[in-house]
């Protein structure tokens, strides 16, 4: 398998090359790639007490969205116990790219500024069309986890989100959402670098003495 370098072109950038606002965080572990990669996608934020606040707060909206449509007997589909980034097809976002061991971008498109997300684009968003879709009234977001190598037995993890809107109307309205959220969104990246750090120090103290 060919390691992911920086001197590599990021899939995120094929995604998304542009984008509105975006954060990014990135931290050195002192911990093979391959550990670090597979123990960032498996990290389930529900366990993380900050990062769970948040998500139920944010999720309120659909919940009661659900509940009202479960009254008038409509399906809804359950949504998993765990909030991992491997999660997230099943929270209705789309797999764009993966780089096994290494990177993985996944995206989606609506309207956050609605408490539910908003109405999906018909015909449905694919992998294919993501890039190109610019529909006026939408937000397209995208989310990188990217693992490089960092000397010996080392990497650098950067997690990064980019989000991009299709009009100017929809600017507007992310403004107005993100200047409520955002703050508390930001407060994601370093909850989960700390978590993953305690985690990936736990696994290496129980790990023999060569």
């Amino acid at each position: 398998m060919k390691e992911t370098t920086m001197t590599d072109p990021l899939l995120l950038d094929q995604f998304l090359p542009a984008w509105d606002h975006e954060i990014s965080m990135s931290q050195l572990f002192r911990a093979p790639p391959s550990e670090v990669f597979d123990a960032i996608t498996n990290l389930d934020l529900f366990r993380l007490p900050v990062a769970r606040v948040l998500l139920e707060a944010r999720a309120l909206p659909g919940r009661l969205a659900n509940a009202a449509a479960r009254r008038h007997g409509e399906t809804v589909v359950p949504e998993p116990p765990t909030f991992r980034v491997r999660d997230l097809p099943a929270r209705g976002w789309i797999p764009l790219g993966e780089r096994p061991g290494t990177g993985l971008v996944y995206g989606v498109v609506g309207q956050p500024w609605k408490g539910t997300g908003g109405s999906p684009p018909q015909p449905p968003v694919t992998a294919e069309t993501f890039a190109a879709f610019a529909e006026p009234g939408f937000a397209k977001l995208a989310e990188s986890t990217v693992v490089t190598p960092y000397g010996v037995g080392g990497c650098v993890l950067t997690l990064e989100s980019r989000v991009v809107m299709t009009d100017e109307d929809s600017r507007r309205r992310f403004r107005r959402y993100w200047q409520a959220a955002g703050p508390f969104i930001r407060l994601m990246r370093p909850t989960a670098m700390r978590a993953l750090e305690r985690q990936l120090h736990h696994g290496a103290s129980r790990r023999p003495v060569p």
